[in-house]
């Protein structure tokens, strides 16, 4: 049997076609490499050829054990919980169907279909090629983000969108998960020792390049990303914080050096920003507001008191004994930042128990699957785009039980908006690309 002829009796058996090639080339590099060693001690080059290939084993039997190891794999269990999620988020579609208008419907399951057949495309997708692509990413954020002050942007309650194509769109929902992406590449391609030397006042100056670059690129979308929508910013501030914390963590030189570096100006930072906040009564109120709305029910604490009026009188299954939930006149019946206590309002405490343990169970199954992820780049991208989910599920499901500050967050997947709809779909469906390939791995 030749080289060839072994080489094809294995990648025959290995379903997943991509990776044969580079199987085939790892399988003989090792035969040649033995075929060398048995040729150093004295055999024919034909026998120590065909000795090398018997060493190796029975091709079938190889090629099977491969196809186990290098075959993508579905995460079933993330998937149904995902499923379910996309069910509340039908089931408030329904209920919400009188409040908002004929259409609402109609259109949750229009931009679900949109979103799941674009996802097909992201989960066959090879995530690593989309690496060499960061800063084109990276344009492509900014530009979006910039629209809002050009011809096409408008306003829409204190909020800054961008309008095209007869759509009106949130561009840090789009924005948001590609810096995230973007920023994973230029991590990956960090490199302390890249430095730009130059010369001033008879002074020899070095930089390090790629601390200049990280600083600049995530800098800049912070402050743009701030100018649009401040939760947002913070989120992705955080996100950036997690994945440099991670990176710095995975280093092997002066980790605690560097930990301090980053964070003792992080501390001094939130300590002037807490300073700016309790210096201006704005501020104050509005934090105030959103844990003690009865403060001021009329004002400030207006939607507190519709919220803390349904969790008063709402019943572990079935609809709440209030006129807020029954009328479809009320802002918790319109308005997505309020899905939540609108759900626990109409369903009871049962259903909206069972989403909190999904989003629970959903956020744990995506931080095992961020540590089974050995490629670096999977990882932060897998670490950051959950980071954006966890954060806003429970910092929306919090607020709206009085137990966080009121913002503009909505639960993904639960939350009515095409865009963001979509944007979502698509997040989901790189993480679930990024754990096919998990374990497609060129042996060693």
């Amino acid at each position: 049997m030749s080289i060839k002829e072994f080489l094809d009796n294995v990648c025959n058996e290995i379903k997943y076609k991509p990776i044969r090639n580079e199987i085939s080339e790892e399988l003989k590099n090792h035969i040649e490499e033995a075929k060398e060693e048995y040729i150093e001690n004295g055999l024919e080059e034909k026998d120590a050829e065909q000795k090398a290939i018997k060493q190796m084993g029975d091709a079938e039997q190889i090629g099977k054990k491969l196809n186990k190891i290098h075959r993508p794999k579905l995460d079933w269990k993330l998937l149904i919980l995902i499923i379910i999620l996309f069910g509340f988020g039908i089931a408030i579609a329904i209920l919400k169907q009188s409040a908002m208008n004929k259409n609402h419907m109609a259109s949750t399951i229009i931009y679900m279909a949109i979103g799941i057949v674009l996802s097909i495309g992201i989960y066959f997708l090879d995530y690593k090629k989309i690496k060499k692509y960061s800063y084109v990413i990276y344009f492509i954020a900014t530009v979006l983000m910039i629209l809002p002050i050009t011809k096409y942007g408008i306003m829409i309650n204190g909020t800054r969108f961008f309008k095209i194509f007869g759509t009106t769109i949130n561009p840090s929902t789009i924005s948001m998960p590609l810096y995230i992406i973007s920023f994973a590449g230029l991590l990956i391609d960090f490199d302390r020792n890249r430095k730009i030397d130059f010369n001033y006042l008879f002074e020899d100056i070095s930089i390090r390049k790629d601390y200049i670059k990280i600083l600049f690129f995530g800098g800049l979308s912070l402050v743009l990303m701030l100018y649009l929508t401040s939760i947002n910013a913070y989120i992705l501030f955080i996100t950036y914080l997690i994945l440099i914390t991670i990176k710095i963590v995975q280093s092997k030189e002066n980790r605690i050096k560097k930990l301090m570096a980053l964070y003792i100006p992080l501390i001094i930072i939130s300590i002037l920003m807490f300073e700016f906040i309790i210096n201006h009564p704005y501020n104050i109120k509005r934090i105030i507001y959103s844990f003690y709305p009865e403060k001021d029910p009329q004002g400030w604490g207006y939607v507190g008191m519709l919220q803390k009026e349904v969790l008063e009188n709402a019943k572990i299954i079935g609809e709440a004994d209030t006129k807020i939930i029954s009328s479809d006149k009320y802002l918790l019946s319109k308005d997505s930042n309020y899905n939540f206590i609108y759900l626990l309002g109409k369903m009871g405490f049962l259903a909206a128990g069972i989403l909190v343990l999904t989003i629970i169970l959903i956020s744990i199954k995506l931080i095992i699957n961020a540590k089974s992820i050995k490629d670096d780049y999977g990882k932060y991208i897998i670490i950051g785009l959950s980071t954006v989910y966890i954060i806003e599920s429970f910092a929306s499901i919090l607020m709206n039980v009085n137990l966080g500050i009121l913002a503009n967050v909505d639960i993904p997947f639960v939350t009515y908006g095409g865009v963001y709809f979509i944007v979502n779909i698509l997040s989901i469906a790189l993480i679930f690309s990024i754990y096919r390939r998990k374990d497609i791995n060129i042996i060693k």
